[in-house]
């Protein structure tokens, strides 16, 4: 193994925050100008481009292009669909997210010789398995076109996955992957509260009636990408070096966690909770600062619920009546998502062909609402099996971090890195998030990015 880098670890992520704090603002500002004048997709594609510069000029002097590669793969899911393809009533789309990480993926194949290296990562080798089985239920899958466009999803998160573990060569470059991932979370906290601002309704009713979609993400589906990128940022906050990085790192999680606020989702909210109380709250070995931090972050967005103006909104969506009717959803869902498993018990009904049976339901294609009932159903038993097994392998790193972090500040780090694992865990036992590539790509990216932590920590000892 490499021997860890004599740089400083996170010097260079420092001086990015504020940088990468910037371009965010100012996306949020254009954002929100371009809303008035009704062009979002424009001002997403436009401003996107902008923090790609930025982005650019730094990582590309500092870190190389295979992390700016994947960092601008990252945002680039802020601008949404490119194009569809419509084939017997169903659609498989084509992202701009799609055509980054396709220059990238043929820009290395040509600088490595035209030869194909893939790298060994527990994330990657357990997935390549379920892909196979995924690409061979689509023999028997009710419906092919969309069972293809779910596995194209797969393969291009996987792709970037290959790129973030060439890109994290060491710690250092492994940091700037996560600041990656807790930025694009940003991005889209500011893109949600934009919405909410600009509703015709007001921001109260928007919140209530969860109206503050992208125009790529449901509001339920947005949350599930800030309880990933949340943790993260308290992680990064708690191993900054200076006072610089911490401010920036501290201005990012708030934003961040405003853009939860507006979703008003109880399962995100719930799940986030559970996951930093479980890491930061509840480790012996956690310093008293990231603690008290903490703390402070969530007292002043408690505060924020309890004073502020969304607290009519709260209390209406936690109504008897609103949690019956979502319990009653979910299990309506269950109970179909059982029976498809009974009656194909090996094969499934295909990669995302819950969705196409859910239509009987209410008239509408939905997801399952639960991690292992829903791949239970389309992809079998086999398919579970190995979708639990990938599954768990995006937690080694964080896992393996715990223990080889020796300072205060890799500790927060791990933790931050472990928060985030067990709140995509928690949360998608009441949500479908994975059913998106843009929730693929932030998950394998943080994923890889820990991974490389862990064993240039491990590598020290």
């Amino acid at each position: 193994m490499r021997a860890a880098s004599a740089t400083r670890p996170n010097e260079n992520l420092v001086t990015a925050l504020p940088l990468l704090l910037l371009a965010t603002l100012a996306i949020a500002g254009g954002a929100t100008a371009a809303s008035l004048a009704g062009q979002p997709k424009v001002a997403a594609l436009g401003l996107a481009a902008a923090l790609g510069v930025a982005m650019l000029v730094f990582v590309a002097r500092r870190m190389g292009v295979a992390v700016m590669g994947v960092g601008l793969a990252l945002i680039s899911i802020m601008a949404g669909e490119m194009s569809s393809v419509s084939l017997g009533g169903q659609n498989g789309r084509l992202l701009y997210a799609d055509l980054v990480i396709g220059i990238g993926a043929l820009a290395a194949f040509a600088r490595n010789g035209y030869c194909l290296d893939i790298p060994r990562a527990p994330l990657l080798d357990r997935m390549w398995p379920l892909l196979g089985w995924s690409a061979l239920t689509l023999i028997i899958a009710t419906d092919p076109l969309t069972a293809a466009a779910e596995l194209k999803e797969w393969l291009m998160a996987g792709v970037l996955g290959m790129g973030a573990v060439f890109a994290a060569r060491d710690a250092r470059r492994a940091r700037m992957l996560l600041a990656a991932v807790a930025v694009t979370g940003a991005l889209i906290a500011a893109g949600m509260i934009g919405v909410a601002l600009n509703s015709p309704l007001g921001a109260p009713i928007a919140i209530m009636r969860k109206l503050v979609d992208l125009p790529w993400g449901r509001t339920n589906y947005l949350a599930g990408l800030l309880i990933v990128a949340i943790p993260l940022w308290l992680g990064l906050l708690g191993d900054a070096a200076s006072w610089r990085g911490r401010i920036a790192c501290a201005l990012a999680l708030t934003l961040t966690m405003a853009g939860l606020a507006v979703s008003a989702s109880k399962g995100a909210i719930v799940a986030l909770a559970i996951s930093v109380l479980l890491t930061f709250g509840l480790s012996r070995r956690q310093a008293l600062a990231p603690r008290l931090i903490v703390l402070a972050v969530f007292a002043a967005a408690t505060a924020m619920f309890v004073a502020g103006p969304l607290h009519q909104v709260i209390e209406l969506r936690l109504q008897a009546s609103a949690l019956d009717y979502s319990a009653g959803e979910r299990m309506d869902l269950y109970r179909l998502a059982w029976e498809q498993f009974l009656a194909h018990p090996v094969f499934g009904v295909g990669l995302n062909g819950f969705s196409v049976a859910s239509h009987r339901l209410h008239g509408l294609d939905t997801v399952p609402h639960n991690f292992e009932l829903g791949f239970l159903a389309e992809l079998g038993l086999p398919g579970l099996l190995l979708v639990l097994a990938w599954a768990w392998a995006l937690g080694d790193g964080a896992r393996l971090a715990l223990r080889a972090a020796r300072t205060g500040g890799e500790r927060s780090l791990a933790l931050g890195m472990m928060a985030a694992f067990i709140a995509f865990a928690l949360h998608n036992q009441v949500e479908s998030t994975l059913y998106g590539q843009q929730y693929k790509m932030l998950l394998i990216v943080q994923a890889a990015a820990a991974w490389t932590i862990a064993r240039e920590w491990q590598a020290r000892a």
